[in-house]
């Protein structure tokens, strides 16, 4: 198990060697992790001018939710609004690290087969957890658009969806990892 973790971080280092993909990381990293600031309402449209605002830097650790916490500061532009929440922020950024490591590395199970062992389908499977990474995050506006019954009957499954995402990502990326050859990147 610890191999397969090594080989891994092997794998993701190999992978920010080669320029295109790291740009490819980087980009989708910064969708993924604007999406997901979004879905979680800490970056909104706004108006007006460049302001500032600082709170109690104690409030970071104060929880709004299930591995959601509170901001500490508000950043307004004349283009959107970031509620500055570190750990939110910190958590975003590993998922779509994750996100974008995973589609990154499914590019190259369908592109260039000659890179994993696995076969051409079943470099799919890096996909799927990357896409059901989407709910840890948007699950409940989705559920308040079906109905009332549907969210009353999944909203104790929200609560999980980060750490299934976590997990999910971590482990679909260390199958793709271990099947993947870094000499052919």
């Amino acid at each position: 198990m610890i191999e397969a973790f090594k080989r891994a971080v092997r794998v993701a280092r190999r992978l920010f060697t080669v320029g295109r993909y790291r740009r490819m990381v980087v980009v989708i990293a910064v969708a993924y992790l604007a999406a997901f600031l979004a879905a979680l309402q800490n970056i909104t449209a706004s108006t007006g001018p460049f302001t500032v605002t600082t709170g109690d830097p104690a409030a970071m650790f104060r929880r709004t939710g299930f591995l959601l916490f509170d901001a500490v500061a508000l950043i307004r532009t004349p283009v959107f609004t970031l509620l500055v929440s570190p750990i939110n922020i910190l958590i975003g950024v590993v998922i779509s690290l994750l996100v974008a490591i995973n589609l990154c590395m499914t590019y190259l199970a369908l592109r260039r087969p000659r890179a994993c062992s696995i076969n051409r389908a079943s470099g799919m499977v890096g996909v799927l957890p990357a896409l059901l990474a989407g709910g840890a995050c948007c699950a409940p506006t989705i559920l308040l658009i079906l109905g009332l019954q549907a969210t009353a009957a999944l909203i104790a499954a929200t609560q999980w969806m980060i750490p299934l995402a976590l997990l999910l990502l971590s482990g679909s990326f260390v199958r793709l990892a271990c099947d993947t050859h870094t000499e052919a990147l």
